[in-house]
C-alpha cells in the first residue's frame, strides 16, 4: 500500500469545470460565429466564398480561441502550491551530508589503517 496525500476538495470538480468551460465556448462560438462572417466579408475578406463549410471552420477557430482565452483566464486565478523547501532547509542537509562523507572517510581511514597493522 502506498501512502498517498488526500486530495483538496476542490480538485474533485475540475474536469466538471474543464468541461462547463467547453460547453461555454462553444455556446459563444455559436452565437458570435455568423456576425464575425459578416464583418469580415465587409472588411478583411471581401472574396470570401458562401460555402456552407467557412461558418463551421471559423466556428471551430472562433472556439478554440475562446477556450484558449478562458483556460489562460483560469490558468492566472488558480493559486499556486508554494514549494516545501526552503533554503535554509537545504543549507542544513547539505552540511549534514558533507559531515557523514568525513565521517564515512574518517571511518575508512582507521579500517584501512588496522588493515595494515594486522
Amino acid at each position: 500500500m502506498t501512502n498517498r496525500k488526500p486530495q483538496p476538495r476542490g480538485k474533485a470538480f475540475w474536469p466538471v469545470l474543464g468541461f462547463l468551460l467547453a460547453l461555454s465556448s462553444a455556446a459563444l462560438a455559436l452565437v458570435f460565429t455568423n456576425p464575425l462572417i459578416v464583418e469580415l466579408k465587409k472588411s478583411v475578406l471581401r472574396g470570401l466564398p458562401n460555402d456552407p463549410k467557412v461558418p463551421i471552420i471559423v466556428g471551430v477557430i472562433l472556439f478554440f480561441l475562446i477556450a484558449m482565452f478562458f483556460s489562460l483566464i483560469v490558468a492566472f486565478a488558480v493559486p499556486r502550491k508554494k514549494s516545501g523547501v526552503t533554503e535554509i532547509q537545504v543549507a542544513k542537509n547539505r552540511k549534514v551530508m558533507v559531515n557523514e562523507k568525513a565521517a564515512r572517510k574518517i571511518r575508512q581511514r582507521e579500517i584501512n589503517r588496522q588493515n595494515r597493522a594486522r
